[in-house]
């Protein structure tokens, strides 16, 4: 075992540390258990651009109080050096998640902040992402703190900051942060009081339900816009739309419910009751992740026997929805990221455009990865179109660009990793606005067309089917980030000149800012967009992303395939499923992944 990671682990079987972590260690040192210690201590837990996620656990490449608390003291620092006036009266909001260990690293990150005099807005109780977005924005506090790993296994947790407008850090502070996080001992560089004596002090302020029902005020506000222009559709259903909610064990369980009441026409919101209680061991399913169409099992069977016409799932810190529909057979159907961003991006069109409530210059922004078919659509209705890179703080970052110039107005965003936001007093995606747009949808989709299957296929045949699979590869531990790293630098200096068959005409790089034309061997700048460790690779019919997780340890491959509609969806969705499988193989083939 290398000497200086065992000198590492020894520190943190003696005080300043708490009793159970130092046993924590120890016993791993006397089990001999040296691969466990080498990953527990070989780097710290990497505070990135927007916080940082982990495994739990005692170490220094571990989430627990001592790394969240020295995030916060980073982030402290970095508050108290702003010019910006009355940091520590505007002060910072704080929320958290179901998952274990949530809420004391919430008190954490609160009495690290009150120990540097900063005053803390904090919910007492579990609440989703987007409304810690709204908070800070509402209360004007000087940034915000989420304690979250989204919809990761439960062994992991995460930290989130927030800058003052309530959208997630991005450059050029993030590295700021990053930079006063790197500065803090992780033991005794940190300040702070006990809970307790901040509350008494007037630092920490407990959160009552007032900020929240001001929130869903809002979401009714925009439900009501959103529904102008196809009431006539929404009034002429004749029966009631049934639908299943699942909050998977997450936060999304106290306002989802509260903001599909708010909607319009005959509806009924079934919750699926043992995946309502908040749990952080998710013990009903396997993955509290709405994009795997396993955690929305039981929401599916609840619907069969319900009747219902819609599956709704958030994830735990509710900022993703994912959902599943019927067929014609009545067997339910999960739809993907993509395609619920383009019909809601398309329902929001056509209502807006009936009601005559679309505003001058209107904007939708998508990412990089996400389908090419949102252009298409915003094309149809003279909508402007941009793509950012992967993440929603670029998202905010661009509305942030649209107000500051007065270019365009926001109207919806989407990412194909099921986030969503309609509005602007949200800075995040949001499942609750989310949730309130899937049954919409739904109603929209049953009155207009028959079905929301049946909507989907109308876009297609209207602008094309495009279809996006993502596949990504776990490699976790030292060795796995060296094969990522090995990975991404072998695409880069020896890209594929051909992939299943057709030449790669074009290769974007986002980490080196430069587009080549590969068949003319001619390199361009890019620009509009920050420096990101990801490559594109496109052909005539296909387009292949790859980027490491910036939260988990895998690399990422997105694959989209687009064909005009010639002799049927089912059949053209054959026949780009067979292309889609040769360039994947041969994807992995020339990356040698197995």
């Amino acid at each position: 075992m290398n000497e200086e990671i065992m000198r590492k682990a020894r520190q943190w079987t003696a005080p300043p540390f708490d009793e159970n972590t130092r046993r924590e260690i120890q016993d791993l040192i006397d089990r001999g258990d040296e691969k466990e210690i080498f990953d527990r201590f070989y780097k710290e837990l990497e505070f990135g651009t927007g916080g940082m996620r982990g495994i739990m656990g005692a170490g220094i490449n571990r989430m627990n109080v001592y790394t969240v608390g020295a995030a916060t003291q980073g982030f402290a620092d970095y508050l108290l050096s702003s010019p910006a006036h009355e940091i520590k009266k505007r002060g910072v909001a704080i929320a958290y998640d179901s998952r274990n260990n949530s809420k004391l690293f919430a008190k954490e990150a609160a009495s690290v902040l009150a120990g540097n005099g900063i005053k803390v807005y904090i919910f007492p109780e579990l609440r989703p992402t987007p409304l810690l977005s709204f908070t800070v924005r509402h209360l004007n506090a000087a940034g915000g703190i989420v304690i979250t790993a989204s919809h990761n296994p439960k062994e992991y947790n995460g930290y989130k900051v927030y800058s003052d407008d309530g959208s997630q850090v991005v450059a050029p502070y993030d590295a700021d942060i990053v930079a006063c996080v790197g500065r803090v001992g992780m033991a005794g560089g940190v300040r702070r009081i006990s809970y307790g004596e901040a509350q008494k002090k007037g630092l920490i302020r407990e959160l009552d339900e007032t900020v929240e029902n001001i929130y869903l005020q809002k979401v009714k506000g925009f439900t009501e816009k959103l529904e102008r222009g196809i009431e006539d559709v929404i009034a002429g259903l004749k029966k009631e739309i049934k639908a299943v909610y699942t909050p998977l064990h997450g936060t999304g369980i106290t306002l989802v419910p509260r903001a599909l009441a708010q909607t319009s026409g005959r509806n009924s919101v079934i919750c699926e009751e043992a995946q309502s209680v908040p749990d952080g061991n998710f013990p009903t399913t396997p993955s509290p992740n709405p994009e795997e169409t396993v955690a929305l099992m039981r929401a599916i069977e609840r619907a069969k026997k319900e009747g219902a016409e819609i599956v709704i799932a958030t994830d735990p810190d509710c900022d993703r929805m994912g959902l599943a529909v019927p067929d014609e057979n009545g067997v339910f159907v999960t739809l993907n990221g993509n395609q619920i961003g383009c019909l809601l991006a398309y329902l929001i069109a056509t209502s807006y455009s009936a009601s005559n409530l679309m505003p001058s210059s209107p904007a939708i922004i998508s990412t990089i990865v996400s389908t090419e078919l949102v252009n298409d659509i915003c094309d149809d209705f003279s909508i402007y179109e941009t793509d950012v890179l992967t993440g929603f703080k670029y998202i905010a970052a661009k509305m942030r660009e649209f107000e500051a110039e007065k270019s365009h107005n926001f109207i919806y965003a989407f990412e194909e990793s099921y986030g969503y936001l309609a509005d602007t007093f949200v800075r995040d995606k949001d499942g609750v606005i989310g949730s309130v747009l899937a049954l919409t949808l739904v109603k929209y989709g049953i009155g207009a067309y028959g079905s929301v299957l049946k909507m989907l296929h109308e876009i297609y045949r209207k602008y094309g089917l495009y279809l996006e699979f993502q596949k990504s590869v776990m490699l976790k531990g030292a060795e796995g980030a060296e094969k990522i790293k090995a990975l991404m630098s072998e695409l880069r200096e020896s890209p594929p000149d051909s992939i299943a068959g057709e030449p790669v005409v074009r290769i974007r790089d986002y980490l080196r800012q430069k587009e080549i034309a590969a068949t003319e061997k001619r390199e361009d700048p890019m620009t509009g967009f920050p420096v990101s460790n990801v490559l594109q690779f496109f052909t005539s019919t296909s387009k292949i992303s790859v980027r490491p997780s910036g939260t988990e340890p895998k690399i990422k491959f997105y694959f989209a395939l687009k064909t005009d509609v010639a002799d049927g969806i089912d059949q053209t969705r054959k026949q780009l499923e067979n292309r889609y499988d040769k360039v994947w193989r041969d994807m992995f083939e020339r990356c040698g992944i197995k």
